[in-house]
C-alpha cells in the first residue's frame, strides 16, 4: 500500500509540474524557458521516468546492463546515482548499440538501443520539456504526441476523402531520423527552452553517437532511432513543416505522422508538391521520390498507415463514400506473426501458444477497430483457427485440420483463443 501510494504521489506531482508547462507555454507564445535544467533531475521526474522505461520494456544497451541487474542493484540506488550525475554535470551517455531489423521487403532497418541509464535519462529530459513544445505543435501532427494517434489520422483521411479532397500527394522524407541536421534542431530548441544546461545535454544525447561491433560513429546529423527522445526531437523539427504549411490550409491539408505524410486538395495537386518540395528543402531534408506519387482518390486507392483508403459505392448503391480497412501488407505482417507463434515445431503446449497469440491479436485488431475491417478480421480470425487446429494435430500425430475433433466452441470457449473482433469504425463518423 505505501508503494502504491508513493507511485500515485510521484505521477500527480510530475503531472502537475508538466501541467503547468504546458499552461505556460499556451499562454504565451513568445515565453522563454531559463531554468529547467534543476527538473530533470528530481526524484520524482526520475522515479517516473524509470516507471515508464521499465513499462516500455526493451533490451539492454551496449553496458549489457538489464532491468533484473538494476532492480538487484536497487532501484533507488541506480536513481539517486542518476541524480548525483545530472545535478553535478558529470553525466555522459553512452553510444547506442545498433542493431538491425529485417523489414518484410528483404532490406533492414538501423535501430539503436541506448543503455537502461540513458533511457531513464532521456524520458526523464522528455518529461519536462514535452508539454513546452506540445503547445505550439500544430493539429496536422499526428505521430508519437500524447493524446494522438494513427487511427485519429486516418480517421481524418477519410473524413477530408468525403469532403472532397480527392487529389493525394502521398510521400515520406528520405531517412528523416538520420538527415536531421543537429545545429538547425539546437536552434530550433533554443526558440523556446533557452537554459543553457537542457541544451547542453540535448546535445550529449545528439552526439553519443553509436556502437556497431568495435566500432563507434558520430555525425553532425541525425536523431537515432530508438532513443526515447528522438521522436520529440524529430517532431520539433519536422513542426517547421506544418508551420509552414499553415496558410495553405484552406486549399490543401496536411496530415503528417512523424515522417511520413499526405496532401490532401481539390485541385492542383502538382503545384502543392512543389510548395512542399520547397518546405523540405529548405530544411535540409529531401523527400523520398520511390514513395512519392499523386493519386486521384475518386478512382485510385492508396495505403497510409496501416489502412487501405478507397471510394466506392455505398451499401444504396446511390453515392461514393469512403471505405478504410487494414492494408494488404497489414494482413501479410499478422499472418506472418501468427505463422510464427504457431508453428508446429515449437514444443509447447498449445495453452501457452495461445497465451503468446492474445497480445498480438488483441493489438492487431485494437489498431484497425476504426476502420471497416469485418471482412479482414474474418480472413484472420479463420486463419489463426486453422492453424491451431493443424498445430494439435500435428502434436498428436496426425493430419489434416480436425474441425470435428476442435469445434470453434473447444478453440474459443476451452482454450480461450482470442475472439474479439468487433470493429467501431460506425461509431466514429
Amino acid at each position: 500500500m505505501e508503494e502504491l501510494k508513493s507511485n500515485l504521489t510521484t505521477t500527480d506531482t510530475v503531472q502537475e509540474l508538466q501541467r503547468k508547462l504546458l499552461q505556460k507555454a499556451k499562454s504565451n507564445a513568445d515565453f522563454r524557458f531559463y531554468a529547467l535544467y534543476d527538473k530533470i533531475y528530481r526524484i520524482d521526474v526520475l522515479n517516473k521516468a524509470w516507471e515508464k522505461v521499465k513499462s516500455n520494456k526493451g533490451a539492454s544497451g551496449i553496458d549489457g546492463q538489464d532491468f533484473e541487474d538494476i532492480e538487484q542493484q536497487g532501484i533507488e540506488q541506480f536513481l539517486k546515482g542518476l541524480q548525483q550525475e545530472l545535478k553535478a554535470k558529470t553525466y555522459r551517455p553512452q553510444p547506442a548499440r545498433r542493431v538491425y531489423i529485417p523489414k518484410p521487403d528483404g532490406t533492414k532497418r538501423p535501430l539503436s538501443i541506448p543503455t537502461i541509464k540513458d533511457r531513464v535519462a532521456q524520458t526523464a529530459l522528455k518529461l519536462i520539456i514535452e508539454p513546452i513544445f506540445e503547445a505550439g505543435f500544430e493539429d496536422c501532427s499526428y505521430g508519437f504526441r500524447p493524446n494522438k494517434s494513427s487511427q485519429q489520422a486516418a480517421l481524418e483521411v477519410r473524413k477530408l476523402l468525403n469532403f472532397g479532397y480527392t487529389e493525394v500527394i502521398e510521400t515520406d522524407i528520405e531517412d528523416c531520423f538520420g538527415s536531421i541536421p543537429h545545429r538547425e534542431l539546437l536552434d530550433m530548441v533554443a526558440k523556446r527552452v533557452v537554459d543553457g544546461n537542457i541544451l547542453w545535454l540535448i546535445k550529449l544525447f545528439l552526439k553519443a553517437g553509436v556502437m556497431e561491433g568495435s566500432n563507434t560513429r558520430t555525425d553532425n546529423k541525425g536523431t537515432p532511432q530508438g532513443g526515447v527522445i528522438s521522436p520529440l526531437l524529430a517532431n520539433i523539427y519536422l513542426n517547421n513543416i506544418d508551420k509552414g504549411w499553415k496558410p495553405l490550409s484552406n486549399t490543401a491539408r496536411l496530415i503528417r505522422y512523424a515522417d511520413d505524410l499526405i496532401i490532401m486538395t481539390k485541385y492542383r495537386s502538382e503545384r502543392m508538391k512543389a510548395k512542399l518540395e520547397e518546405i523540405v528543402t529548405r530544411l535540409k531534408l529531401r523527400l523520398k521520390q520511390s514513395k512519392t506519387r499523386i493519386l486521384n482518390a475518386e478512382y485510385e486507392h492508396f495505403d497510409f498507415l496501416g489502412f487501405t483508403f478507397i471510394k466506392d459505392l455505398n451499401k444504396n448503391k446511390d453515392k461514393r463514400t469512403t471505405y478504410f480497412y487494414p492494408s494488404h501488407k497489414a494482413e501479410n505482417s499478422i499472418r506472418r506473426r501468427i505463422r510464427q507463434i504457431v508453428d508446429y515445431r515449437r514444443p509447447i503446449k498449445v495453452e501457452q501458444l495461445v497465451r503468446e497469440l492474445t497480445p498480438v491479436l488483441r493489438g492487431w485488431v485494437n489498431y484497425f477497430r476504426v476502420a471497416n475491417s469485418s471482412k479482414k478480421f474474418g480472413k484472420i480470425k479463420f486463419y489463426t483457427a486453422q492453424r491451431i487446429r493443424k498445430f494439435m494435430r500435428r502434436h498428436s500425430g496426425k493430419v489434416g485440420y480436425g474441425y470435428k475433433q476442435y469445434p470453434d466452441t473447444f478453440l474459443y470457449q476451452k482454450l480461450g483463443v482470442y475472439n474479439d473482433y468487433r470493429v467501431c469504425w460506425a461509431k466514429t463518423f
